[in-house]
């Protein structure tokens, strides 16, 4: 079992997402906003983070991953987003130390199951 946080401002999609994640045996923190996310951060001790960009504004989650990356240098981030359809973004965004350090980045939607795969890779 592993410990998964969850971030993102879709209640609905969270919900969702986090009972599959469960259903797979992982215990799941959520938060949904970058703010909420810093400051349950050190107490949730997460495995592996699934991020969201466009929370409370088009770019949040970058700065969130810069975050979490700064106080957590080597826990794994799945960065899920719809940024580039939303605001006809041409180029692919890819990982970095710098602007993006999360281990891969995944254009929504994302099935549930596919999540739980994406997650499981992280892990193993």
């Amino acid at each position: 079992m592993a410990r998964i946080f969850l971030v993102d401002d879709d209640v609905d999609l969270v919900a969702m997402n986090k009972a599959v994640l469960e259903t797979k045996g992982h215990e799941v923190e959520v938060a949904f906003n970058g703010d909420e996310a810093r400051a349950a951060l050190a107490a949730a001790r997460p495995d592996v983070a699934v991020l969201d960009v466009m929370m409370e504004d088009t770019t949040a989650g970058f700065r969130l991953a810069r975050d979490i990356h700064a106080q957590c240098p080597g826990l794994p981030m799945l960065m899920l987003t719809g940024i580039r359809e939303a605001e006809n973004i041409k180029f692919q965004f890819e990982p970095d130390e710098t602007w993006l350090p999360v281990a891969k980045f995944v254009e929504k939607p994302i099935t549930p199951d596919a999540l739980a795969a994406e997650v499981e890779a992280l892990l193993n």
